[in-house]
């Protein structure tokens, strides 16, 4: 286990640059209501989530990007969705860096 993180330290050192998650498309979020916008429209909107769960019973999606350079923290956008039974987006977040 320490070799591997040693070797993901050292990796990370030389390039500078890691991303972290997969890039989504930040201009639907505004159209998203809760108790109407489906699942299937969050899929067309933003693709395959990056994470998927389960929250107090709830089905949940996460889409994450993280991207760091020379170990700082640049940019950072996540979307964490919560559907109720029916299919229906519960409630959402949204927050970027």
């Amino acid at each position: 286990m320490g070799r591997i993180c040693f070797s993901v330290f050292l990796l990370f050192a030389l390039y500078g640059c890691m991303t972290v998650g997969r890039e989504f498309p930040t201009t639907p979020v505004k159209n998203i209501q809760q108790n109407a916008t489906t699942q299937r429209e969050i899929f067309s909107l933003f693709g395959e989530p990056y994470r998927k769960g389960v929250d107090s019973g709830f089905e949940t999606w996460t889409y994450s990007y993280h991207t760091y350079e020379l170990g700082q923290l640049r940019d950072s956008k996540e979307l964490y969705v919560v559907f109720n039974k029916d299919g229906t987006v519960r409630s959402y977040s949204f927050t970027s860096k």
